[in-house]
């Protein structure tokens, strides 16, 4: 039974009735599962702190990404939208476009064959040339842009303005793009399930360290969380140093742009720029936010693989350490501790938004061939 939530959560958008719509028809899905919630108190042995609880994403629907709650709902959506049966013989008409830096792109391909469509990626320069492999290996076709993520995001919104091509971004630099309300509505699922898990053990963190790229999977599982429980969730993003787009623009009360190549192991939070609807969100709950350079993620990466102080190893990857890593660094520093005001009593949430990609993708962050887009890949 969801609860009547603080004030100050019924202007945003996705709304109420969204996210449970899309966990109703979510769940229904033969896949479906509800992700686990992990205490690690080895990890908060280290780290000097109370508890620590980690939503772990790193099984879900067999993607290994909590991007897969996202993408396949935000197609159903657009597929019901045009009275079309989702999986029928008239959706092999429809292609369905995104742009990437991985996981969103894998969750679409998967999406688009479960429902009988194509699927037509876009992707930046530097994107991991296993993670463009697996995208083709579940069937997308691929195009790489000449320059970064954001560039991509435009190529991919040019690309849906011809028939039979539908966009399914999680990503909206205007406002008003209902398929990226819809994702968000998608990821808002595993808030909700986040919430009740957090109910049946009879605990509340006072901090929610969550990765941003845009900010979409972050913005939606605190809609989730704040829904479901009726409280605001107390939330610091992480972003990867390169790229903390959205940091600077809660610094600036508005979006902004960073320049650059945006490079990070942290592939999925090279982004220039928030999307609108998620800065909206993380706006009204983030008590502050951090920046972090690579060797933090892949020491935290690295130990918590192995396990810590007798944890079990953690199933994650290059983007879905980020919060954690996040909160380690955190943990580490004095300033920042008192900054944050984190101690021995504290208890954390954060999410592993990524579990480690199959071996024979599994390879270091190599740029894909670049050239530009002439038409169709």
């Amino acid at each position: 039974m969801s609860k009547q939530p603080d004030s100050g959560i019924d202007a945003l958008f996705p709304g109420r009735d969204e996210i449970y719509r899309a966990l109703d028809l979510i769940s229904d899905w033969q896949e479906y599962r509800p992700s686990t919630l992990l205490s690690a108190p080895g990890l908060a042995k280290q780290l000097g702190i109370g508890s620590v609880l980690i939503k772990d994403e790193s099984r879900r629907f067999g993607l290994g990404g909590v991007k897969a709650l996202g993408a396949p709902y935000g197609l159903k959506q657009q597929l019901l939208a045009l009275g079309l049966v989702p999986g029928s013989a008239d959706c092999a008409g429809f292609t369905a476009v995104a742009a990437t830096d991985g996981n969103h792109g894998l969750a679409l391909a998967w999406a688009a064959a479960k429902f009988g469509c194509n699927a037509r990626i876009y992707v930046g320069t530097d994107v991991n040339v296993g993670r463009v492999q697996r995208m083709r290996d579940n069937g997308a076709d691929i195009v790489v842009v000449a320059g970064t993520y954001d560039d991509a995001v435009l190529a991919a919104e040019n690309a849906a303005r011809d028939a039979g091509v539908l966009l399914i971004t999680d990503t909206d630099y205007h406002g008003g793009i209902k398929v990226t309300r819809d994702i968000m509505a998608g990821y808002a699922v595993m808030g909700i399930e986040c919430a009740r898990q957090l109910e049946q053990i009879g605990v509340w963190p006072e901090h929610v360290f969550l990765q941003c790229g845009v900010g979409g999977m972050a913005a939606g599982c605190v809609l989730g969380l704040w829904h479901e429980s009726g409280r605001k969730p107390g939330v610091i993003t992480v972003e990867a140093t390169n790229a903390a787009c959205v940091k600077q623009s809660l610094a600036q009360g508005r979006p902004v742009s960073v320049a650059g190549q945006l490079l990070t192991r942290m592939v999925g939070l090279s982004c220039g720029r928030p999307s609108l609807p998620a800065f909206d969100i993380l706006q009204k709950v983030a008590r502050g936010s951090i920046a972090i350079d690579d060797a933090i993620a892949l020491h935290a990466q690295t130990e918590l693989g192995r396990g810590i102080n007798g944890d079990v190893p953690l199933d994650c990857w290059d983007t879905g350490i980020a919060g954690i890593a996040g909160l380690w660094h955190v943990a580490q520093s004095p300033v920042l501790r008192a900054q944050f005001n984190l101690d021995a009593n504290s208890t954390v949430l954060v999410v592993n938004s990524e579990g480690a990609m199959p071996a024979r993708y599994a390879s270091t962050i190599t740029p894909v061939p670049a050239y530009a887009i002439t038409g169709q890949p």
